[in-house]
């Protein structure tokens, strides 16, 4: 009786692990990005998946470095869609959403001394000042960068930038033209600042990515790349009139398997 409690306590925690850290999953081929939005130490316990810590960031940034990830820009993967070459081996977008300042305090430090690239979609309206899309009865305020610091990141080309909107909202559920004026003239006006054509966009809590009116406004833009919030790795070459891209959220309780299982499988537990 003892043997057989035992063989089904065995059973059960390699299940459990197996659905933890889904290591069985085949390892897929495309493009990778990862979904950060801040780094450093959450104000509180509200939201703190969306905070991975410095050390942790770090730690992940090394990881590609060592096991020759190429980190790539939006702008360095624009040229690779519009000649239609392949991907570089291991290629990898690292991104950010929102433009939360310590992106700049933070995670800028850590690419700069890497040698590694990321980028930040904008939330124009915020910039410069907090997150005020959210409650601050549930998720403390944060500041968010201001133009100077885009600007010194993206001259030192450590950093490239993409749309997020005017306010953050969900696109498909404010009026239709209001959610066109969301989407152009954030883009407008943040290509005014930065003196450059944005080509790359991402839907505010991933709301819209699957509608086609909304999609149809981001491309009408003049936005070459979309980006869910859904999780997975994106065939290359990619398929623009039939998906947006897929992305890895990385969370701040992930460990540095959890890390290596996003870049391999296209995905860290299911449970």
């Amino acid at each position: 009786m003892i043997i057989i409690v035992s063989v089904i306590a065995v059973i059960a925690v390699t299940v459990l692990a197996s659905l933890r850290f889904p290591w069985w999953r085949k390892t897929k081929q495309g493009l990778r990005v990862l979904c950060y939005h801040k780094v450093g130490v959450p104000p509180s316990p509200c939201l703190k998946d969306l905070w991975v810590s410095t050390d942790n960031f770090r730690k992940q940034v090394k990881y590609l470095i060592d096991n020759g990830w190429k980190t790539l820009t939006f702008s360095e993967l624009h040229e690779i869609y519009k000649n239609n070459e392949p991907l570089p081996e291991k290629a990898v977008l690292i991104t950010f959403d929102d433009g939360y300042q310590n992106n700049y305090t933070e995670a800028y430090p850590v690419l700069k001394e890497a040698g590694a690239k990321g980028n930040i979609f904008l939330v124009w309206n915020t910039l410069g000042k907090v997150n005020e899309w959210h409650n601050p009865a549930s998720e403390p305020w944060v500041n968010m960068c201001t133009i100077e610091q885009i600007k010194e990141m993206q001259e030192s080309g450590v950093f490239d930038f993409g749309g997020h909107t005017l306010n953050h909202p969900h696109l498909t559920q404010i009026d239709p033209e209001a959610a066109v004026t969301e989407i152009t003239e954030s883009k407008k006006k943040t290509e005014e600042a930065l003196g450059r054509e944005l080509c790359a966009f991402a839907y505010p809590y991933g709301d819209g990515a699957y509608d086609d009116r909304v999609r149809g406004n981001v491309i009408d833009a003049g936005y070459t790349f979309d980006f869910s919030f859904r999780e997975g790795i994106t065939a290359w070459p990619w398929d623009r009139e039939k998906n947006t891209i897929d992305r890895l959220y990385i969370k701040g309780g992930d460990n540095i398997w959890d890390f290596a299982l996003h870049l391999k499988k296209g995905g860290a537990r299911i449970i």
